[in-house]
């Protein structure tokens, strides 16, 4: 890899040393360029890595529980001291600490509400989302924390779902993992597309804490049901099956738009099913295309023909057929199978790479020519000349 270059600097540092510094330089100075920059560029590589293969997936789960902290305050050990001051017997001032300003401080503790989903995952929201919760679960309990507290006890209130599939909110969160594909121009080249000439999609925000819309570009054919049907699906399918679905809808375009999807997004995220369908003025269905990493090719080729043979376009009937055929084939590939693809850093990392590296290797060099170090003991006369 080009970055591993920069280990020619070390090298020209060690010559420049031992053509005009020799003498200020003992044998084991000569190694130490070479061990400083190995772990520089090594550190470089990783960070620069490790930012370039760093995508975004999202998990889908439910509202498993809401809670709402009461703010409180407690007693605590006092922080101020107090300190006085006194001349010793030579005349010099001193200060000495004579206790604390307080028997004790308060520490107050505001309020809070937090939602926790399926996953264990945890997001902080306000007050009007909980009491949201509380009024579609209908149920909200108090629990005592039995806190140690000063003059203001605060307590808990936990609304928690209650297994009712009308009542299910789902929970959409982002995560990190390590994606090589989307960055690798040699094994799957996906090419270069302008989204503005098909009207390709961006992912979605996660909008109110938790909420992200599985359907897109419905437009007039949009059925909330269908979007509801589909996030409730991907809520209860999105950790033992591993994946999230998608449905893209473009109007008025040709099949290329879907080709071009799947290039602007990179053929997806390692846990995506995605179907994008064409449709025209009357909402019929042109074409469809599905992409996903998943090796199911059979299904995608079902749910193809699926939405294909629609003569107009029925989100709820494409969801509703394509839900359990998901939970019984959908194989999420795993992305470890693709660590053997290497990853070039980008111009201006290996740019700034050499700088620094020369840079380090200036400091080591002048460090070397003048630091104190000129006969150690257990290398007497193992220096070069």
């Amino acid at each position: 890899m080009v970055i591993w270059l920069a280990l020619l600097i070390p090298v020209i540092t060690a010559v420049v040393l031992y053509v005009r510094f020799r003498h200020e330089t003992l044998w084991w100075e000569f190694l130490i360029p070479f061990g400083v920059s190995i772990l520089l560029i090594a550190l470089c590589k990783f960070t620069i890595e490790t930012a370039q293969t760093r995508d975004t997936e999202y998990w889908g789960g439910w509202v498993s529980k809401g809670e709402y902290y009461e703010d409180w305050n407690e007693r605590v050990s006092c922080r101020h001291p107090r300190s006085c001051s006194h001349r010793d017997s030579e005349g010099n001032r001193r200060h000495s600490n004579d206790g604390y300003q307080h028997s004790y401080d308060v520490d107050y503790h505001p309020p809070y509400w937090q939602v926790t989903d399926s996953n264990g995952i945890a997001v902080s929201v306000n007050s009007i989302e909980f009491d949201k919760l509380s009024a579609r679960f209908q149920n909200r309990k108090l629990v005592d924390m039995h806190r140690s507290f000063h003059t203001d006890d605060g307590d808990c209130y936990v609304t928690d779902w209650n297994q009712s599939d009308a009542t299910l909110v789902p929970f959409t969160s982002t995560h990190s993992y390590e994606n090589r594909v989307a960055v690798s121009d040699s094994v799957f080249n996906f090419p270069e597309v302008d989204p503005k000439t098909y009207g390709l999609f961006e992912y979605p925000d996660i909008a109110g804490y938790y909420d992200c819309p599985s359907i897109l570009g419905a437009g007039d054919v949009s059925q909330p049901d269908a979007q509801r049907a589909l996030s409730v699906a991907n809520a209860k399918l999105g950790r033992p099956k591993q994946v999230r679905m998608m449905i893209l809808v473009f109007k008025n375009q040709p099949i290329q738009a879907g080709f071009d999807q799947q290039s602007y997004w990179k053929g997806g995220n390692k846990n995506e099913f995605v179907v994008t369908v064409g449709v025209d003025d009357s909402n019929s269905v042109q074409w469809c295309h599905v992409f996903s990493w998943s090796d199911s090719e059979q299904l995608k080729i079902e749910t193809r023909d699926y939405v294909v043979n629609q003569k107009t376009l029925n989100l709820a009937g494409v969801v509703n057929w394509m839900v359990p055929q998901i939970n019984a084939g959908f194989v999420r590939k795993e992305f470890r199978q693709f660590s053997y693809i290497s990853i070039d850093p980008p111009g201006w990392a290996v740019f700034l790479t050499f700088l620094v590296v020369g840079m380090i290797n200036t400091g080591v060099s002048w460090w070397v020519i003048v630091n104190e170090f000129k006969e150690f003991p257990s290398w007497r006369g193992l220096r070069l000349t």
